[in-house]
């Protein structure tokens, strides 16, 4: 029996053998090598079987003695193991795909392999070669591995160094450049050129580029510096300047570095840093400008320690506070506030402070001198990093003048000048939070007083402004003595006042004999005589009294009711009080649709002009005649001109209704005359409101009477006194300018009123008409018949004639034509009549001759 073939397993050189041996190297030679691979090579060598199955597979034959230096693990553990059971698990995968790669292309193979074994993880460089059989075939891969791990580690080592370099300049903001003297090329780091605003391209200056970029200002000294390191005179140096952005803005740079010589003492290179400085050079420069605000601000500018002791003040300070610097450091700032002294408000303030680290508003304090100053104060508190307060800076500016201007634009905005009590404005504000007052339950009601002096305008005017003046502050003294400190004493305007007596709930039910006190104190003390310089004058007042909430909920309707109740009261007869009802609300309502009535009647022609025949006493002929204004309204009738008329004197409607009179009285008269041929005067009622306010309106008229050419005095305007005790310049000139373009003045009404020959010598009147008062039911050897005799002959005296109304009667009409008189009107003669009516009986009288 033949012998079995001997077992080559443990004998880890027959492999190897066998793969040296299909090289076809001789005996001799492989043993020499292989005693040279397993003593003399420091690298690891293997040698792997490649078998072929479903899968490759790959199993150690051969490693030498380097193998276990290396990593640790004995040859007698590896060879006849497949490289799975060898080779850790994380580097087995690379591993296949290398050895695979070499049988595939039959070449060489390397790669770096990290790997840990018992030694430790050694990093290696390994080889892979495929050993072809006859057929082309790969059974054999020898390998190799040189150990890096030391020149691994040290490169490493490197790069951390490195990259602790780099992280320590970009986090410091700076990066490094280098700079080539040969070529004058200036290489920067990107660190460098982010600096500068290239982020996505390395930017490489030379030195006549970089000159272009240096700001213009420190162009010379940069170009001084380059040339003193090139000469080699700055072997260190650290330079500052500024160079263009990327985006157009100057950036400021501190240049670091140091010049490197070759052999010949030449400067070489030149390494360095470049650092931004701008944040820097921005808190310089704002140190600087708050170092010249706190020297020259007008402002007081103090800072204080944490405990709140001043540690510096400026000389604005000092100006504002009268107080030296070495009289205030060291002491807090209470010692010249005058608001924070009250309890509690430092704290308060101090409070505020902690919380939001921020106080500003407005506060008193107290001058050296002992003056007040009003200041519009801010404190800040300046924090430490760890959150505890370093310091307080307080910043004042004086506003004293300012809340003095304040101050006296408030009082004239709501006072009046003249009486120093509230004026309309503050009233209404304070009557408006009475009601307000009210709703929220502070008092129940209260009550308004309206009150008017009573004949205060024709004092004002006869007297003047200023005695007027006087008498306004005289009555404002006089209310405020009849009312209590709660109460509101206001002057409206003109000679109109107010009382508001809101806290009427604490007199329980003595509240309505409280109000009606009050209004008759009022009512007595503006009877009794005012005493103005030398002069002793007697008024009286007119009041209306309205109540919240019965007569209104609303201020503006409230003031408007107790304006109606006071005009109550004059309707009366004045100096007296007046209560609001719905009466007086009927009233006003009924004045508002007959004011909206009249607008209509001028546009509708309601109106008409009736004339009342004027007769010479002696003849009894028609020689003159009134125009009187009628109003028919379409479904009240004909309107009494006593109703209308003051309603169009308050609106205005009394200048169109005014010229509509004169141009129809002028064009009948002119009609008149050109067609009967008989000399006639038609007289015109004047409102004293259109000889003082209508001006245009009359001069209209004027045009139009000279364009009718009528003959001297065709036309007389009739004033009553009443228009001449508001008289002023202007009443007078437009009197005047009526009597020159060829208008008759009559005076009427005369003897209601407040009678003065003053009047009658100071106007040219031509006609003095006795008021029908005076007529009716004259008797013989009467007062009114005396009266009317000595009104009669002193017209006569002065040039004026003169003409008795109201002639009722044939008695009346004999006795006036015995005392002279010129002329008479009255139902006794002719009632008033159309146009139309009046021309007819002009024609009639035309038929029949003069008996005179």
């Amino acid at each position: 029996m033949s012998s079995p073939p001997p077992d080559r397993s443990s004998d880890p050189g027959h492999d190897v053998r066998s793969a040296l041996a299909s090289l076809g190297l001789h005996k001799g030679i492989e043993g020499s090598v292989l005693s040279f691979l397993q003593h003399q090579i420091r690298d690891v060598i293997f040698v792997l079987e490649v078998t072929r199955q479903e899968e490759l597979h790959y199993r150690f034959v051969y490693v030498n003695a380097a193998f276990e230096a290396t990593t640790g693990v004995p040859p007698g553990a590896v060879v006849g193991k497949p490289v799975e059971d060898v080779i850790p698990a994380e580097s087995i995968a690379l591993v296949r795909a290398k050895y695979r790669q070499a049988i595939d292309t039959g070449q060489s193979v390397h790669w770096d392999e990290v790997t840990t074994y018992p030694t430790g993880t050694k990093v290696g460089e390994v080889t892979v070669t495929p050993v072809l059989d006859a057929a082309g075939a790969c059974s054999i891969l020898i390998g190799s591995v040189h150990d890096v791990t030391e020149r691994h580690r040290a490169q490493a080592h490197l790069a951390e160094l490195e990259e602790r370099s780099r992280l320590a300049l970009e986090a410091s903001g700076s990066g490094a450049f280098d700079w080539h003297a040969d070529s004058n090329q200036i290489l920067l780091s990107n660190q460098c050129s982010r600096l500068l605003g290239y982020t996505a391209e390395k930017l490489d200056l030379d030195t006549s580029r970089m000159r272009r970029l240096v700001h213009p200002d420190d162009l010379l000294d940069t170009v001084v510096s380059l040339r003193r390191i090139r000469a080699g005179s700055l072997p260190t140096f650290s330079v500052e300047f500024r160079l263009r952005h990327l985006y157009g803005h100057w950036i400021w740079l501190r240049c670091h570095g140091r010049a490197l010589k070759d052999d010949a003492g030449e400067v070489s290179r030149v390494f360095g840093t470049l650092s931004d400085i701008t944040p820097a050079k921005d808190a310089e420069e704002m140190m600087t400008r708050a170092s010249l605000v706190f020297a020259h601000s007008s402002d007081a500018i103090a800072i204080s320690d944490a405990a709140g002791r001043i540690v510096m003040v400026n000389p604005g300070f000092t100006r504002m506070r009268g107080y030296d610097e070495d009289e205030v450091i060291g002491r807090s700032a209470g010692f010249y506030n005058v608001d924070l002294a009250r309890e509690g408000q430092h704290e308060a303030v101090r409070a505020h402070l902690l919380a939001a680290g921020h106080w500003r508003g407005e506060i008193w304090s107290r001058h050296k001198d002992g003056h007040l100053i009003a200041e519009n104060r801010s404190v800040t508190a300046v924090k430490s990093a760890s959150g505890g307060v370093r310091n307080y800076i307080e910043i004042a500016s004086d506003i004293t003048r300012a809340k003095k201007d304040e101050e006296l634009l408030w009082r004239q905005a709501n006072f009046d000048s003249l009486t120093g009590l509230p004026n309309r404005h503050l009233f209404l504000d304070r009557l408006r939070q009475a009601i307000k007052g009210s709703h929220r339950g502070e008092h129940p009601a209260f009550s308004l007083l309206f009150i008017d002096l009573d004949q205060f305008k024709e004092v004002n005017d006869t007297l003047g402004h200023a005695f007027g003046d006087q008498l306004l502050k005289e009555a404002a003294h006089r209310l405020l003595g009849c009312t209590r400190e709660t109460d509101t004493v206001s002057r409206l305007g003109g000679d109109e006042f107010t009382v508001l007596l809101v806290d009427m709930h604490n007199l329980a039910n003595e509240d309505a004999y409280v109000i009606e006190r009050v209004a008759r104190e009022v009512i007595d003390v503006m009877s009794r005589p005012f005493h103005i310089d030398g002069e002793s004058l007697y008024l009286s007042a007119s009041i209306g009294i309205t109540h919240f909430p019965g007569d209104a909920v609303d201020a503006d309707t409230l003031l408007k009711h107790a304006d109606q109740a006071m005009y109550e009261a004059k309707r009366l007869g004045r100096n007296r009080v007046a209560y609001f009802s719905p009466a007086m609300q009927e009233r006003a309502q009924e004045r508002r649709r007959m004011s909206d009535d009249l607008r209509l009647a001028i546009e509708q022609q309601q109106l008409h002009v009736y004339y009342q025949p004027i007769v010479h006493m002696d003849t009894g002929r028609v020689v003159k005649a009134e125009a009187l204004l009628r109003w028919q309204h379409p479904e009240r009738g004909w309107i009494n001109p006593a109703e209308f008329i003051p309603l169009a004197e308050e609106t205005g409607l009394i200048f169109d209704i005014g010229e509509w009179i004169f141009h129809t009285v002028v064009t009948d008269t002119a009609r008149w005359i050109r067609e009967q041929g008989q000399t006639i005067q038609v007289s015109i009622n004047v409102s004293p409101v259109q000889i003082a306010k209508g001006g245009d309106s009359m001069a209209r008229c004027i045009a139009f009477y000279e364009a009718q050419a009528l003959p001297h005095h065709s036309i007389v305007v009739e004033v009553t006194e009443g228009a001449l005790l508001e008289h002023d310049e202007t009443v007078e000139a437009r009197l005047r300018q009526l009597a020159e373009h060829g208008i008759a003045l009559a005076l009427d009404d005369f003897g209601t009123g407040y009678s003065s020959l003053s009047y009658i010598q100071q106007y040219q009147f031509e006609f003095l008409k006795i008021d029908r008062t005076f007529v009716d039911n004259m008797k013989t050897a009467s007062r009114q018949l005396a009266l009317c005799k000595t009104i009669i002959d002193m017209a006569h005296t002065l040039d004026m004639r003169v003409i008795a109304e109201g002639i009722g009667s044939e008695h009346e009409a004999t006795l006036l034509r015995q005392a002279g008189c010129d002329f008479g009107q009255g139902y006794f003669f002719h009632q008033p009549k159309t146009a139309q009516a009046f021309e007819g009986l002009l024609c009639s009288q035309a038929a029949v001759p003069d008996r005179g």
